[in-house]
């Protein structure tokens, strides 16, 4: 049997043609490829595809004079969220998970990455896999804006209200310092529709919201509850200065010279004085609220100051109880912002209202507006 002898040259130059083949053929699929490619020796990058290239704006000579830390956005040196175990203490990057870049003008850029160790050209390298997601993400957080607004007003609607009173709960919790709740209702829109139309029963609501943002500070939250219902969460706040902001309102909306003439009715309210709990401040905020319209004054219930120490409150409070035994929170509105409310009234006899049968399906009445 014969042996193939070879020379020692020979090999070492098979083998350095094998290895040129091979980069040939991963340089033809790396720039084939969507994806950008990234292959770093520590941080230095050593090679980039024509992708990469169209991600980052720089061409391929300024990539390879750079590491791959330097694309990274200020504070955001850490992959920004990581769906991959850590194999390797020392490792750089995650195997996957999604970061972000500046690109050459400056412009911020979210990339979905995949990060391998491979070896290049006879060293230990890591290649790195890259999708631009940038516009899926601002997407996405259009669409999470877009579940939390009112496209009315342009106020938060009430998942906002329940994600918000849910949030200022859990900092009760921690702070101890108690914050305020005003639900409003606007009055006669009803009547403003059938006399005016219905374009100008929503320019009324927006009129209201208008107002609303005006008389309340940055950090409060301005939300429409329902039909023609709003609502004002006021982080830190006593239920005497929620007074001092429902009087404002009422003041502002005097001044409003346009026509039809616009007023509110109101409930305000104080957690955890008032409910521990979304459902029980809800429901005494809506028992201020039909106080207000029962009484048919234009001010907030008189025991908006006195109700902390009243020990005439329990009693008020039960008697709209009966009124209200009717409405309903659908789900646990605590620990979910998709809790729904029972909103369904009807006037009674004599200019009074009072609750309306539950409706099933629909969680408020819904008024047209135009």
């Amino acid at each position: 049997m014969r042996t193939k002898i070879t020379e020692p040259g020979q090999e070492v130059l098979a083998r350095e043609a094998a290895r040129l083949e091979s980069a040939a053929i991963f340089q033809r699929l790396a720039e084939a490829m969507g994806s950008a490619i990234f292959i770093c020796e520590g941080e230095q990058v050593r090679y980039v595809n024509h992708a990469a290239e169209a991600i980052t704006e720089y061409t391929r000579e300024e990539l390879l004079a750079m590491n791959f830390g330097e694309l990274v956005c200020p504070g955001s040196r850490e992959l920004v969220v990581s769906r991959g175990p850590m194999h390797q203490e020392d490792a750089e990057f995650a195997p996957q998970g999604e970061l972000k870049i500046l690109t050459k003008d400056g412009a911020e850029r979210c990339l979905d990455i995949t990060a391998a160790p491979i070896e290049f050209d006879g060293v230990s390298t890591t290649l790195i896999s890259a999708f631009d997601i940038t516009e899926c993400k601002r997407a996405e957080q259009e669409a999470r804006l877009l579940a939390m607004t009112d496209p009315l007003t342009g106020l938060g609607n009430y998942r906002r209200i329940l994600g918000v009173l849910n949030a200022e709960i859990e900092r009760t919790g921690r702070t101890g310092r108690s914050f305020a709740l005003l639900l409003l209702d606007l009055d006669g829109l009803k009547e403003i529709n059938d006399s005016y139309g219905h374009l100008v029963g929503s320019r009324a609501l927006c009129r209201l919201g208008d107002v609303l943002r005006a008389c309340c500070r940055a950090i409060d939250t301005v939300a429409r509850y329902g039909g023609d219902e709003f609502s004002v969460i006021l982080p830190e706040t006593t239920v005497e200065a929620a007074g001092v902001v429902a009087s404002r309102i009422r003041k502002e909306l005097a001044k409003d010279s346009q026509q039809p003439p616009l007023s509110v009715s109101m409930g305000v309210v104080a957690y955890p004085q008032d409910g521990e709990t979304i459902e029980a401040l809800l429901q005494t905020a809506d028992r201020e609220l039909y106080g207000m319209k029962s009484r048919g004054t234009e001010k907030p219930s008189s025991s908006i100051h006195t109700r902390m120490i009243s020990p005439a409150a329990p009693a008020h409070r039960e008697s709209f109880s009966d009124k209200l035994g009717s409405k309903q929170l659908l789900g646990n509105s605590a620990s979910s912002s998709t809790g729904l409310l029972n909103r369904s009234r009807e006037p009674a006899k004599g200019g009074n209202w009072r609750a309306g049968k539950p409706r099933q399906g629909l969680v408020w009445r819904r008024k047209k507006i135009g």
